[in-house]
């Protein structure tokens, strides 16, 4: 079978049966070919569940319409950096390629130490042009590293890769960063566009470290995703003119649960749905330098750093009992050209953390906002001026709960793949925890 692979030999509408049994230390694994948006060359479990493939593994996808359906990768680990990894080699990529109802779950090199930064390793890393990962399980990465990683390329960096209907279950605390679930880009690439749309994705108790998503490049989508019982948020770290669109976030008040944080510029932050998360509903940082340019000398203001939040749209979003965070950070360079209309915020006392305000609000414009709180004495309370005439006090949204429960059951009957039963558990859960 791996010789059949990576032979180059497979045609258009070939299909590779993975029979049913355990398999251990596949190690090198070319898959590729050139299949047709009609006939891809598929590789497939003969029967979801029943084919396993486990200890060490380095499964490289490079070509055009490739297809892994229905594979089960437990307990196995990567044989170097990537486990799945979408190329041969630098230069030799996949593109229009495809991982759909597949499984990896418990994937831990037993070798290495859970909390060692510098002994991580990426579950999956996605790179070419036009793949798409949908209706996948990922679960339980212990040890450092990412769960998925969106890697860009100088000269092939518009990846257009579409990440959708994914389940993605439980990440315990892993107490240093590299622990993202996702993150698209680097910091190196991150005035490069990517054009990744992730979108109806379950992200369940990810916990792994602050950043859940990470984005740290530009032009990319993130929409329709469900944050649940999750400690971290989605994150514009790094990259320009991304939309942060129809998201929910559900945090039950638990320690470390977030929304989203805003770094950067050119934004769009649109009808997301943030309640009863800890840390913050929305987190808008200063700056430490000004946007990059090809003039900015990258040794003096290293691309890792922290950019001004410059024209960014925040609008018809709904934040309920969390904290609005405006300004925190280190640096001197505060946002620019902020519109923040026709949002809702709403719950049982209002957390409004405005640093430095006299010099922080004029970079910002409230227009049309609502104001639910009980005590509507609170919005009178507010000692800026800025921020109380550009909210109006209503009574507390009556849909609230409709609207949730909508938006959550959207999202997870949807999500992960028909066959695995702990997906379909976790989404019992979901459906019964509101």
């Amino acid at each position: 079978m791996k010789q059949l692979m990576g032979s180059g030999k497979l045609q258009p509408g070939d299909v590779v049966v993975l029979q049913d049994g355990t398999y251990t230390d596949l190690e090198e694994i070319d898959f590729t070919g050139k299949g047709t948006f009609d006939k891809p060359i598929v590789w497939k479990a003969q029967n979801p569940g029943k084919a396993i493939i486990s200890g060490k593994l380095n499964l490289k996808i490079y070509g055009e319409y490739l297809q892994l359906e229905g594979l089960f990768f437990y307990q196995a680990w990567a044989l170097g950096h990537d486990m799945i990894n979408f190329q041969k080699e630098k230069g030799i990529y996949a593109n229009y390629c495809r991982m759909t109802h597949c499984v990896i779950d418990d994937c831990n090199d037993p070798q290495k130490k859970a909390k060692s930064e510098k002994e991580g390793e990426y579950w999956v890393g996605l790179r070419g042009t036009n793949n798409r990962i949908d209706h996948c399980y990922f679960a339980n990465k212990k040890i450092g590293g990412l769960v998925l990683q969106v890697w860009l390329d100088t000269d092939n960096h518009l990846n257009n890769h579409v990440i959708d209907h994914n389940f993605f279950g439980e990440r315990k605390p892993y107490g240093a960063n590299g622990a993202e679930i996702i993150r698209i880009g680097h910091s190196w690439s991150s005035q490069l566009e990517s054009r990744t749309i992730v979108e109806d994705n379950v992200f369940f108790r990810c916990s792994g470290e602050n950043e859940i998503i990470s984005v740290k490049s530009c032009h990319n989508v993130l929409r329709r995703n469900l944050f649940y019982e999750s400690q971290g948020g989605l994150v514009c770290r790094h990259g320009h003119y991304n939309v942060i669109e129809s998201n929910t976030f559900i945090g039950h008040n638990l320690r470390g649960t977030a929304g989203i944080r805003i770094i950067n510029q050119g934004h769009t932050v649109y009808d997301n749905y943030i309640k009863d998360v800890s840390a913050f509903g929305l987190l808008v940082r200063v700056g430490v330098y000004e946007r990059p340019t090809p003039e900015t000398d990258v040794k003096k203001e290293p691309l890792t750093s922290y950019h001004r939040v410059e024209n960014v749209d925040i609008a018809y979003n709904t934040f309920l009992n969390c904290s609005l965070e405006l300004g925190s950070g280190r640096g001197d360079k505060l946002p620019r050209n902020v519109r923040f209309a026709n949002n809702v915020y709403s719950g049982e006392v209002p957390q409004l953390k405005i640093i430095n305000a006299d010099e922080l609000l004029p970079g910002f414009l409230f227009i049309d906002n609502l104001w639910a709180f009980a005590n509507k004495s609170t919005l009178d309370a507010v000692p800026y001026e800025r921020i109380r005439t550009g909210f109006k006090m209503i009574d507390k949204p009556v849909d609230a709960d409709m609207i949730e429960k909508k938006r959550v059951d959207t999202c997870i009957f949807a999500a992960g793949p028909y066959w695995y039963q702990p997906s379909k558990e976790f989404i019992n859960y979901i459906d019964l925890h509101r």
